[in-house]
Formats: C-alpha cells, structure tokens, sequence
C-alpha cells in the first residue's frame, strides 16, 4: 500500500490505568497486543485508540479499574508479533488479552499454514489451565469498506483474509478461545476511517472496541448499551 499517506502511531503512554465507576480495588490487566491498529495509527494517543477505549468499555461493563497495555508495531505480521513485540510486553500476567492481527499477512499473502503456526505459538504463550484468563483473537476488518483500496484489489485481499480467519476460527476452537469474525459487521462507512481511509478514526475504534467487547464475558451495568 505504498500510495496511503503515512501516519503515525498513537503518541503518549502506551499504558495506563481507567476506573469509569471510581470503584478502585484490583484492576483487571488488560493486553493488547497486535499489528497498527493496536499502535493506534489514525488516533492521537492511545487512550484514544483501540486499546484504550476497549479499557473504558471493559472498566464500564464490569464496574473495576482496569489496567492496560497496548503493544502493537506498524506493518507488524503474525510472525513478527511473536518474536518482537511479546518480548516487549511489561504486564506478566494480563487478565484479558486481545490479539490484532491479519491485515499485513493477507496484504503479504501469508499461507494458512504458517498463520496457524504462529498464531498457536502465541496463544500458547497465554494459555495457562492452572488459572482463569480471558483470551480475544480477533478478525481481519471488512477489506471490501476500506475506501483506499479499490476493485478488485479489495475483494482479492477480502478472500485472502477469509482464508486466515477460517485457520484462526479452528485453532481459537482447538484452544477454547474466543475468535471474533467481522464478517457480520455492518458495513464501515466513511466516518469509521482515519484521513488515509484505511486505518480507524477515533470513532472507528470506538466501534471496533465494542464489537470486541461483547466477546469479552462479564458483568455489564444496566442501561448501558454495546
């Protein structure tokens, strides 16, 4: 996509601590972790990306303080999410982790097969049967709404990311994670996407965090809507 106009990554702290009901205690750790949308590219900081509004949703539903961590790289593959940016994670032991990932793969036309094997290398990472701990992977958007990319460059790369999400969907089943598919989402329109008319807006994060919310199980507040 060497035409998009280049943005930058979120600026400010890529963590940091929401409590929306002013409950204190214990946070719950939230990890984000994952290519440019997690980096927070098409938002000014990171409270204002994915990984801090999914903090502001997820402190709002379960009425906690929770603490997050965004760790994201842009044109980060799967690949390079497992050998770098897990080794920058500092949260050790998160509560909830959400992975971001699968635009830069089907852009690069990664197989099924090698996806399947890095995706499960990290998951493992997390996976942990001797305690309780919330794990998202989640889909590749809708290429077919991304204004950028025109026909049928839009529909070949759709295609592409299908295949990834398909080999997502049976590893997320053979793990007991929870895999959350775009597919049903309704169509993005213009205001879901950043000045490059690729990456999410502050309102598009706002939209993708809680379409990822609802994956996420808990107590919600009433009246309070997804």
């Amino acid at each position: 996509m060497k035409n998009l106009p280049g943005l930058q990554g979120a600026i400010g702290p890529n963590n940091g601590i929401v409590d929306v009901h002013g409950t204190g205690g214990e946070p719950c750790r939230l990890l984000v972790i994952g290519e440019s949308t997690v980096a927070g590219t098409g938002a000014p900081t990171h409270a204002l990306a994915l990984t801090g509004q999914l903090a502001v949703g997820l402190s709002d539903r379960r009425r906690l303080p929770v603490a997050w961590e965004a760790q994201g790289a842009n044109g980060a593959t799967l690949e390079r999410i497992g050998s770098e940016l897990l080794e920058l994670v500092r949260q050790p032991d998160p509560d909830v982790v959400v992975l971001v990932a699968g635009a830069n793969d089907a852009m690069a036309g990664r197989s099924s097969a090698h996806w399947r094997r890095d995706l499960r290398r990290i998951l493992e990472v997390f996976v942990d049967s001797g305690r309780h701990r919330e794990i998202v992977v989640a889909g590749v958007p809708p290429f077919r709404y991304f204004p950028a990319l025109p026909v049928p460059l839009n529909a070949f790369l759709e295609r592409r990311a299908g295949r990834l999400d398909a080999a997502s969907a049976q590893v997320c089943a053979e793990l007991g994670l929870a895999f959350v598919s775009f597919a049903d989402d309704p169509p993005l329109g213009e205001a879901f996407f950043a000045a490059d008319r690729f990456h999410p807006s502050v309102a598009g994060y706002g939209h993708w965090a809680a379409f990822l919310l609802d994956a996420l199980h808990g107590p919600r507040p009433e009246n309070t809507l997804p």
